[in-house]
């Protein structure tokens, strides 16, 4: 079985959340421009997902959205699971049970859980960009990750870090 392509983005800056729940916090200018520019980057790339898996968050859905216009369409399904601010392991388990078929899966969620779910699944990859994965997860960050098997058999360890994309780097 060819190896797979596992997409983790997170959300794109938000606005502060004055007096509204988190999980209605939008996307912030800045944020709009990033979540574009990462669509961009994504079409340029050949990095459109099969399948889109997003965090329940205004931001995330936003952000997807935004970037989506840059891309061919996909299947999209929002997940509460995956408003997760944890370490990793609620979003581990959502792409082991909705995973499916995808040949490349995107996730679009939250720090920390993005970050530490990229650390624990990159067994391998370029050292540098390893180590700005540790530094810091920026919002509309993209790891690319390179995964052997089926999603439910997904496991720590066993991906390649393809790429780590930041918006800095492509302003």
């Amino acid at each position: 079985m060819p190896n797979r392509q596992l997409l983790l983005l997170r959300h794109a800056k938000a606005v502060i959340g004055d007096g509204m729940q988190d999980i209605d916090r939008p996307l912030a200018p800045r944020g709009e421009e990033a979540a574009q520019t990462m669509g961009r980057y994504m079409a340029e790339h050949g990095l459109a997902p099969d399948l889109v898996l997003c965090s329940m968050a205004r931001r995330t859905s936003q952000t997807w959205e935004i970037a989506s216009h840059e891309l061919p369409p996909a299947q999209v399904r929002h997940i509460e699971a995956l408003y997760d601010f944890g370490d990793g392991g609620a979003l581990l388990d959502v792409i082991r049970q909705q995973g499916g078929q995808a040949q490349r899966l995107l996730l679009v969620t939250h720090n920390p859980a993005t970050q530490h779910l990229a650390l624990s699944l990159a067994g391998a990859g370029n050292p540098l960009q390893r180590r700005q994965l540790l530094e810091k997860y920026p919002t509309a960050g993209l790891a690319v990750l390179s995964a052997p098997g089926r999603w439910q058999d997904l496991a720590e360890g066993q991906c390649r870090l393809e790429a780590f994309i930041r918006p800095r780097d492509l302003a």
